[in-house]
């Protein structure tokens, strides 16, 4: 009995530390990849602790080999947006301008029934009060209301990436942004950590390592 109480202990700790490493998001911010490995880590720690007969490190080595295996995921998808794409996903709308997307909606899996019960939740009354209701990488939904969008800026750079689209609809273009970095003495893009803008004006601009 004793050593299955300190077996526990240990495994218990483990589990804690490998859950540290990896951050503190909650079980509904989490994307695919932290999600997986979530469940296998708690899969791998009841199998010594159910088993004496199992070593105790078939349960450790494996935890620690995941959590090392999803910080280099995590660093990978922090470097290319491809592979963020990839392992993450992307958010997607399901309704804009006040219509149902209804190729996404498949896509997604999501109902008429899913997006009305959205729209109440986030205190609107009907389809025609919401200008685009986004479901993000982490399966959360986010729903922006006509009045809120109009206040909503885009993010047109992100880690020294340009996005093209949501340059589109800020109404900036690459010379908008060109001088931007100009006015604020940055020789490149690659050097802004995030942009974002409205109604063809650039709001908030902040450079990589910027405290």
């Amino acid at each position: 009995m004793g050593l299955s109480f300190v077996r526990t202990i240990a495994l218990y700790i483990s589990v804690i530390i490998a859950m540290r490493i990896m951050g503190k998001r909650t079980i509904g911010e989490m994307h695919p990849t932290e999600m997986v490995v979530s469940i296998m880590i708690s899969d791998l720690a009841t199998v010594p602790m159910q088993s004496k007969s199992t070593p105790l490190s078939d349960g450790i080595v494996p935890i620690f080999t995941l959590v090392v295996l999803e910080l280099v995921f995590a660093f990978l998808v922090l470097k290319s947006r491809s592979i963020r794409r990839l392992l993450v996903g992307r958010s997607c709308s399901v309704t804009k301008g006040g219509k149902l997307l209804e190729k996404e909606m498949a896509n997604l899996k999501i109902t008429v029934d899913d997006i009305e019960e959205q729209i109440r939740i986030n205190g609107y009354t009907s389809l025609k009060d919401v200008e685009e209701i986004v479901v993000e990488t982490n399966g959360q939904v986010s729903v922006i209301g006509k009045k809120e969008a109009e206040k909503v800026p885009y993010l047109v750079v992100a880690d020294g990436k340009i996005r093209k689209k949501d340059m589109q609809r800020a109404h900036i273009t690459a010379k908008d942004i060109e001088n931007e970095l100009k006015k604020q003495g940055i020789a490149d893009v690659n050097e802004v950590l995030y942009m974002s803008a409205i109604d063809s004006k650039i709001v908030h601009m902040q450079k990589r390592g910027e405290k």
